[in-house]
């Protein structure tokens, strides 16, 4: 997913942009932000009120460590963990008028 890199990076630099949505599950992080924030092909990886699930490519791990490293101090700053695999799940919620961006670390 070529997306994913664009996401994460913005994410990354723009903490003021998104609120951090509490799952509960200890290999999870997920944010929600506005859909006036536009990012290329937003219609097609946000799907209309449903989720979209992707696992990224093996080398987006090694590729991205510094998106990595912050992804994983935002599940557990006192034990980080390292992914095997990562997953992203995406989906446009209409009503809230927000994206919603999931990462799982595996």
């Amino acid at each position: 997913m070529k997306i994913a890199p664009i996401l994460l990076t913005y994410l990354h630099t723009h903490p003021s942009a998104y609120q951090i949505v509490a799952r509960g599950l200890q290999n999870v992080v997920a944010f929600s932000l506005p859909d006036t924030i536009i990012f290329p092909y937003q219609h097609d990886v946000f799907p209309d009120d449903r989720l979209e699930a992707t696992r990224l490519d093996d080398d987006f791990i090694p590729d991205h460590p510094e998106l990595i490293n912050w992804l994983a101090q935002l599940i557990d700053p006192d034990e980080p963990p390292m992914p095997q695999e990562l997953w992203l799940t995406l989906s446009h919620i209409t009503e809230a008028q927000h994206n919603f961006i999931e990462v799982s670390f595996e």
